[in-house]
């Protein structure tokens, strides 16, 4: 069961236009430890080299990305963030085909990519792109942009006026639940875009979220895209 606490304990500091809120996953992923995974200095002055992991049950890969620090920093095992962004790495269960109302609305899109990308493209009120061919970290998959309503009236810790109240007792505007239910993704405000690749990794379907606030300039989209870019994904032992 997800609690406040759980919601908490996964605060990520997002700030923009001088806004601070709050976003999280509302369950910490049982795949992985976050002891196990490594933060180390780049070769490049300034420069961050972190290991992520995917939250979702079962096994996966690890990927590294190079970051600026401190302006970003590890999230869990399965992110990483700074002051406008996040990036995220998931392994995708359920999606929910309204986001507001997904209580009894999360379906499994099947297997593939084309499967979770057509339920994505699918969900009401995002406004998603036409889904592109993309090769990243090596591997190929589709690339795809959405969006949160703009005017969306927003609360306290992610609550959106008129959506179902989850059982961590807030009213989450949902995506998509991580594989076996480990890990919701709920957006945090009204504005809020994601920047979705969904990769086929040896057979494996996964995802890298990189989403950012309103008011991120072009320069901070653009290190956020640098760090996804410089995505790699670790050669098991």
């Amino acid at each position: 069961m997800k609690t406040n606490s759980d919601r908490r304990d996964g605060i990520w500091l997002l700030v923009a236009a001088a806004l601070l809120v709050a976003a999280a996953c509302s369950a910490a992923s049982t795949t992985g430890s976050a002891s196990s995974l490594s933060v180390a200095p780049s070769s490049t002055p300034g420069i961050t080299s972190i290991e992520r992991t995917f939250i979702g049950l079962g096994e996966h890969p690890t990927v590294t990305v190079e970051a600026a620090s401190p302006s970003w920093h590890a999230f869990k095992e399965f992110g990483i963030v700074s002051a406008c962004c996040g990036i995220g790495f998931w392994d995708v269960g359920k999606v929910a085909q309204n986001p507001c109302h997904s209580i009894g609305n999360l379906v499994d899109p099947g297997p593939t990519v084309d499967d979770l990308v057509g339920a994505l493209e699918a969900q009401s009120m995002r406004h998603a792109t036409k889904p592109t061919d993309v090769t990243l970290g090596g591997y190929s998959g589709k690339y795809l942009e959405w969006s949160v309503p703009k005017h969306w009236v927003v609360t306290g810790d992610g609550d959106f006026k008129g959506c179902d109240v989850q059982d961590n007792g807030h009213r989450d505007f949902v995506s998509w639940l991580g594989n076996g239910g480990d890990g919701e993704r709920w957006q945090q405000m009204a504005g809020q875009v994601d920047r979705l690749w969904v990769l086929d990794v040896n057979g494996q379907r996964l995802v890298v979220d990189a989403n950012y606030a309103p008011g991120t300039t072009q320069a901070q989209r653009h290190e956020e895209d640098q760090i996804v870019h410089s995505l790699q994904f670790v050669p098991a032992a």
